[in-house]
Order: C-alpha cells, then sequence, then structure tokens
C-alpha cells in the first residue's frame, strides 16, 4: 500500500477514545463552569450560546471572549494509574445585538461558541469492546461549534425571551481502493469526505428583578468515522471492510432552572439536567455486512441535580464576583460486565464476551472568580471570569475482571479542571 494510506488507517486506528465534547462534560465559558455548569436561568452572552440561547436576547453591548481550557483525571484501575488523555484547548466566544429597526429593534442577538483543542481538531478511537475504555470521560478532544439566536419579547411579556441555536460536528466518510497494478504491485487510492451534522438547541427563559426560571433541549449529537476497504484484482474475492465507528456522542439533555436573589449582590442556583443516554449505539460498528457487532451498551438516562451560587460586590468602577457550585453526576454506564454480541443488524446472538466500558458516579465541585472593569455609560466594559473543578469518583466494582478469570475490576480517581477568558465589550 501507499504511504497515504498506512497512514490514514493508523489516523483512524490511533489515538485515546472520545465519545463527546468538551463542554458538555465541563461546561462552556469562564462563568457557568465555576458554577456546577448551570447557566439556563441568568446566564448572557456568548456563554448562553450553550446554556441556553435564550440568554442571548437581553444583551445590548457586542462582546469578544477569549480564553483557555484545561484539566486531567488521575483515574485508578484495579489501584493502578489508568491514563487519559488531559484536554486542553482555546475557548473563543462573540454576541452581537442585529440593528433592525421598528419592530425587530432591540429584540435579536446572534452569538458563537467554539473550543479548539490544542493539539487535535477530532481526535477519537474504537477499541475492542474487550479492553478496558473510559466511554464517558475520555472525551475532550475534540473541536465544539456552537452558535445561536435569542430573541427578546419585551413590551409583549417583559422578562421572557426564547432562543434558538445548534452545535455541530463533522462525519468522516471514505474509501480506500486497493487493487493490483500491472506489474502485481498493490496501489491504492484514499477518497476521504467530511460531511457536517448540525443538532438542535432551543430554550426559553423567564427573568424579573428577583428571580428567573430557564428552559433548555439540546439534541443528541455525533459524530462517525467510517473508511470502507475495497479490493479489486486480485487472485481471491474479498468483502468490503469497514473501519470507524462512533467517534463522538452527545446525548439528548433537557434542562430545568431557577434562579433567585435574597438581596441583589446573592444569586442561588438550582438546576436539574437530565442526559437521554438510551439511544447512545455504542462505539463500534461491525467490519463486514456479515460480521458481528460489539454487545450494547445498555445506557441508561441520568438525572444530575447541580446547586450553585454568586456573590457580587461594586466598588467604584469594578464590580468582583465570587462564585461556588456542586453537581452531581451520575453515570449512564452499566458496570463492566459479561453481554451477548451482536449481529451486523443489532439482534442479540447467544455468544457471551466481556464487554469492559469504565465509568463512575462524580462529584463535582467547583469556585470561580470574577472581575468587570466598566468603562463607559453604554456598558463598555472588560470581564475577566476564571473558574476550577474537581470531579471525585465515587468507587465502584465492576462484574468482571480486567482480564479472564480475574477478580472484578475496581475503578475510581479525581480529575482537576480550570480555565479562564478575557473578554471586551462595547
Amino acid at each position: 500500500m501507499k504511504r497515504g494510506s498506512l497512514l490514514a488507517l493508523l489516523v483512524l486506528a490511533s489515538a485515546s477514545t472520545a465519545h463527546a465534547s468538551p463542554q458538555d462534560l465541563f461546561g462552556f465559558g469562564g462563568r457557568t463552569p465555576g458554577m456546577a455548569m448551570t447557566g439556563a436561568s441568568y446566564a448572557e452572552g456568548y456563554e448562553a450560546v450553550f446554556s441556553n440561547p435564550a440568554g442571548l436576547a437581553p444583551v445590548r453591548t457586542r462582546g469578544l471572549h477569549l480564553g483557555i481550557q484545561g484539566g486531567n483525571f488521575q483515574l485508578t484501575l484495579d489501584g493502578q494509574r489508568s491514563p487519559i488523555t488531559p484536554g486542553r484547548g482555546i475557548v473563543i466566544g462573540f454576541h452581537l445585538p442585529l440593528p433592525f429597526g421598528d419592530i425587530l429593534e432591540d429584540r435579536l442577538v446572534f452569538g458563537g461558541g467554539f473550543y479548539t483543542p490544542a493539539e487535535v481538531l477530532l481526535r477519537g478511537n474504537v477499541t475492542f469492546p474487550e479492553v478496558p475504555q473510559w466511554t464517558v470521560l475520555d472525551r475532550a478532544q475534540v473541536l465544539a461549534i456552537q452558535v445561536g439566536l435569542g430573541l427578546d419579547l419585551h413590551g409583549l411579556v417583559d422578562g421572557l425571551s426564547l432562543g434558538f441555536g445548534f452545535s455541530a460536528l463533522a462525519n468522516v466518510f471514505g474509501v480506500l481502493d486497493v487493487r493490483l497494478d500491472e506489474t502485481n504491485a498493490f496501489s491504492s487510492v484514499v477518497e476521504t469526505q467530511l460531511l457536517t451534522t448540525f443538532a438542535p438547541i432551543v430554550g426559553a427563559r423567564y427573568v424579573q428583578p428577583e428571580w428567573g426560571v430557564g428552559l433548555t433541549y439540546r439534541h443528541e449529537l455525533r459524530a462517525v468515522t467510517d473508511l470502507q476497504i475495497a479490493t479489486a484484482d486480485l487472485p481471491v474475492v474479498l468483502p468490503v471492510l469497514r473501519v470507524g465507528g462512533v467517534v463522538q456522542y452527545d446525548p439528548p439533555t433537557i434542562i430545568a432552572e431557577g434562579h433567585y436573589k435574597p438581596i441583589p449582590n446573592l444569586m442561588l442556583v438550582a438546576n436539574v439536567t437530565t442526559q437521554i443516554w438510551t439511544e447512545y449505539p455504542g462505539a463500534q460498528i461491525p467490519t463486514t455486512a456479515m460480521g458481528l457487532n460489539a454487545p450494547a451498551p445498555e445506557f441508561s438516562v441520568v438525572v444530575s441535580p447541580r446547586v450553585a451560587v454568586e456573590g457580587t460586590h461594586r466598588d467604584g468602577p469594578f464590580t468582583f464576583s465570587f462564585r461556588g457550585g456542586y453537581a452531581l453526576q451520575l453515570s449512564p454506564a452499566p458496570p463492566a460486565r459479561m453481554a451477548n454480541r451482536r449481529t451486523a443488524s443489532g439482534g442479540e446472538i447467544d455468544q457471551m464476551v466481556p464487554f469492559r466500558v469504565l465509568d463512575n458516579d462524580r462529584h463535582i465541585l467547583s469556585a470561580g472568580l470574577g472581575w468587570t472593569i466598566h468603562l463607559g455609560e453604554r456598558g463598555e466594559k472588560l470581564v475577566l471570569d476564571a473558574y476550577g473543578q474537581a470531579h471525585i469518583l465515587m468507587d465502584r466494582t465492576h462484574e468482571i475482571g480486567r482480564t479472564d478469570g480475574a477478580p472484578p475490576m475496581q475503578t475510581g480517581g479525581y480529575g482537576l479542571v480550570g480555565g479562564w477568558t478575557l473578554g471586551a465589550e462595547f
């Protein structure tokens, strides 16, 4: 084969498992990640593109924000370190009120949010199901693109705003054509295509001076890599082989949130985030049309309660913010176990194999700081936000061992995540 063909196969077959986006794990921006990934009822500006695009609507200034996010997990398997690829990247966000007049004046605001990994734009690996793999946690190396539009209904229903947006990922499809040339030497040609897949985000919120509520729905977002290896002019007929799988997956998510201000400078937040993992198909795909597939992942619906607090203090042109939060993130994955394999069409067969998908329930503690310098009477300001998160995995005992005949696996560990953003609004 040509070197380019080998390189294409290595890119698809190497790297670390990645099954969703970093914002789904850690939140997006500089403010809301420090408040336990809440924000559906209070986030405004570019951060609202992910948490609730309705939060774009009240913004009256243009804004551009730039920051860095990074983190690492120290995971353990049977008391030994089980490393995964750390997630590091650049955060970019903007919001822009649209200058329409008449009935649309001060109603529409457009915004965008982007996360660019430091090392690669998309990293994914589909491993054999019997290999221990952190399917949920090891998924922070992917380019994230989100845009949204907020509609302010002031004058009709003061305090009510609606929002619509979408997230985007890229599917990779291709064909590797292998054949014998006139000299009986192998030659190959690779053709690949990038096809964008979109997932809508819709939201609504109602805010009054002392309280507010918000609802958000994010649809399933998945990215698939599928390289078909076809042969021709060979002495024997070989079936078309497929290399790839589901390399990124965000589950459908429903968020309900409310906040209350007992005093003007203190905000209390309560959030319930429901992730519908039942539609997750698993990472693996059958190698041939007649081949066998991995067992069904049997992921479940999980409900994550979250609480947060933010206090602010204004001193002349400066505003200081102090933030904190807690989230209980339950695992959608069952314990590693013996499970029935499936046919290429999805039906189960009577053949049990090890299925070593690893994941744990997590306690998430977060804290953050904000510093705003007010520069003018029209809302001009500089905004610096920083946050940190501690993800503490609850110890878990699985049904099977690391290898056949070994005692049941024990998993645990912790993760530390942090970041900051600096923005100008004018």
